[in-house]
């Protein structure tokens, strides 16, 4: 099996989805299945300063 793990943002208006589902369509055109999504999320430089929050997908190819 296969995993392929991708950042998707953490934007979610209708482009974005509009966005997401094309890249879905092109990940199932390479032969991958989607299989999850979860958040992330990384700390401010030293501790300092604003964190950012991201999802990630994760595909697989059997």
């Amino acid at each position: 099996m296969k995993y392929k793990v991708e950042s998707i943002g953490a934007e979610f208006s209708n482009k974005a989805i509009a966005n997401f589902e094309k890249l879905l369509e092109s990940r199932s055109s390479e032969g991958y299945k989607f299989h999850s999504v979860f958040q992330v999320s990384q700390p401010g430089c030293l501790g300092i300063g604003q964190g950012t929050t991201t999802y990630l997908a994760v595909y697989v190819k059997e």
